[in-house]
């Protein structure tokens, strides 16, 4: 792409001139409602472990659940929350774009056949070797712990039916984020999430934790599926009753989504890598141990890495195919500069907070203070990544925007032999910790690759806003830790940790604190971000009202 840098208007006229364009109102809105469906599918993820760990804790049969859940969920992930829609956009797009109706639905209905026989056989595949990949994702079982071992092949064999469910889904959302519907495909984790909520609370009346096995299957029908054909079937959507294997649609479907499939699961393989290796340090609590800090770390990431992201490829496709190049790249810069304004303080503020947090959420129930200690070093080690993996949610789908589906999975496959290659030494070192911190190496290694390849191949991509803004961060960053860190000492001195209130004051009080900080140093520095993150927040209580524009917002999968 060409430099952008031969710009005459003053940059305010040149902000304000955007401010009016229809199309970064349109991204506005849906980058406002991604943040707030986002946000819900993260909170509901966290109750869902919430409840899993006061009923269970962290000890015996329900690392057998977690594990049972890494090989479903992780093709969860791919076909539901990531890879089959980005590989569906960018064709069903163009298709639309170029008044080819007839073609995008033709090439809907025969990816829609495929994915039919495709669920059909992973199904059966899955159910079939259950017991070799449960050896797999739990390699310290096999001869310390074979009864777990079982356990995690019989809900495995329950829960992999429900993939049906999740490929076709996953079109189905893939469709209505290309025609610029982002609201149902952003419920359905929440009533996934819902469903097994329920089930947890009824297990102990049930089947203990068999019960949440059942709850996947249900939860995948209802959020990935159901929920997704009356607005499909409003917006025009049009099935039929055909399959061609020869369409060209779906051939240039299969080509883009194929290295997406990779691209998009570095962190989920490395979740996969470092669980597995977990039963070997520690086989009664480890993976328990992993789950809880991974939700955790992946909150504000989730919240704000991936739900900018959604809001942002359909936008960044389209200018890509129209050639609007300086348009391409002011995007760019106004995800990315936005996406760290929001996750480095939340990764400063996670990490130093860690203890009460852990203790507010999980300690109760089954989960001791013992407990809390476990996952809290692995949250702390897990902190750094939260900027990387988060980084990854933009550069990645901004290499397929480009039709560069490639670049992202040789990244990917470095940065996993990364992931590998630290997690052996780390983990004898720190045990499950180290693990963690792998992981935080892995995800920082794959953004600063990604960014680094992005700014030699797009002129001007990095822009000085960018870098302007990145320095200034580091002040309010920093005033935010030391304040935090400072009244969670008092907090917790003057008031203990033993009830539910000084709980809460310990983990309120610091952030509200540090939070305030960190605004007002943003503020003295005189931070655009800032001013978009307050637009953000004034437009979801004040409701629709007038659209503002993308530059209010600036950030919008999963569970």
């Amino acid at each position: 792409m060409p430099d952008d840098s031969d710009k005459t208007k003053p940059e305010a006229e040149a902000a304000q001139s955007e401010e009016a364009s229809p199309g970064r109102q349109g991204l506005a809105a849906a980058a406002g409602l991604m943040v707030t469906a986002v946000f819900l599918s993260a909170v509901t993820g966290l109750i869902r472990v919430m409840l899993l760990n006061w009923r269970f804790g962290i000890e015996g049969e329900v690392n057998a659940y977690v594990q049972a859940f890494r090989i479903p969920d992780f093709i969860y992930f791919l076909m539901a929350g990531g890879a089959l829609r980005t590989g569906f956009v960018p064709v069903f797009t163009e298709y639309i774009a170029k008044n080819r109706a007839a073609q995008a639905w033709k090439t809907f209905s025969s990816t829609l056949w495929l994915l039919v026989i495709f669920g059909t056989i992973l199904t059966g595949l899955g159910m079939l070797f259950a017991p070799h990949l449960a050896k797999v994702v739990a390699p310290g079982w096999v001869d310390s712990h074979p009864d777990l071992l079982d356990l995690c092949v019989w809900i495995m064999r329950v829960m992999f039916p429900a993939q049906i469910f999740f490929v076709i889904g996953g079109l189905l959302m893939g469709t209505l984020n290309a025609l610029k519907h982002f609201l149902w495909p952003a419920a359905g984790p929440i009533i996934y999430n819902l469903v097994i909520i329920s089930a947890i609370l009824l297990a102990p009346m049930l089947w203990g934790v068999s019960t949440l096995a059942y709850a996947v299957l249900l939860g995948a029908l209802l959020g990935s599926l159901l929920v997704q054909i009356p607005p499909l079937r409003r917006l025009g959507g049009r099935l039929l009753m055909l399959f061609d294997p020869g369409d060209e649609g779906m051939h240039r479907v299969i080509k883009l989504a194929l290295p997406i499939v990779f691209g998009l699961a570095v962190a989920e393989i490395n979740l996969i890598i470092t669980t597995a290796l977990a039963t070997k340090v520690d086989p009664t609590h480890g993976p328990m141990i992993l789950e809880d800090a991974n939700r955790l770390w992946k909150l504000p990431t989730r919240m704000f890495g991936a739900g900018i992201a959604i809001a942002l490829f359909p936008t960044l496709t389209e200018h890509y195919a129209t050639g609007a190049l300086a348009a391409f790249r002011r995007d760019f810069s106004f995800g990315m500069r936005n996406t760290l304004f929001l996750v480095v303080p939340s990764a400063v503020g996670m990490m130093v907070l860690r203890y009460p947090i852990v203790r507010l959420l999980f300690e109760r129930g089954q989960f001791t203070s013992d407990d809390t200690k476990l996952v809290a070093s692995a949250l702390l080690w897990f902190g750094p990544g939260i900027v990387g993996l988060a980084a990854v949610y933009i550069l990645a789908r901004t290499f397929y925007a480009r039709h560069d589906t490639v670049t992202p999975v040789w990244v990917g496959a470095i940065s996993i032999g990364i992931c590998l290659a630290a997690a052996l030494p780390l983990m004898r070192a720190m045990q499950v910790s180290g693990l963690a911190l792998a992981t935080s190496v892995s995800a920082i290694a794959n953004a600063t690759m990604l960014m680094w390849i992005l700014h030699r191949r797009v002129a001007g991509l990095v822009e000085p806003q960018m870098v302007r803004s990145m320095a200034k961060l580091v002040l309010p960053t920093a005033a935010l830790g030391v304040t935090c860190w400072g009244t969670m000492i008092a907090s917790q001195h003057y008031l203990g940790t033993a009830s539910l209130a000084a709980r809460l004051v310990n983990v309120l009080l610091p952030m509200s604190l540090g939070t305030v900080a960190f605004i007002g140093l943003a503020a003295l520095l005189k931070m655009d971000e800032l001013r978009s993150a307050w637009r953000l927040i004034r437009r979801r209580f004040r409701g629709r009202g007038t659209p503002q524009p993308a530059e209010d917002i600036q950030a919008s999968d999963g569970m």
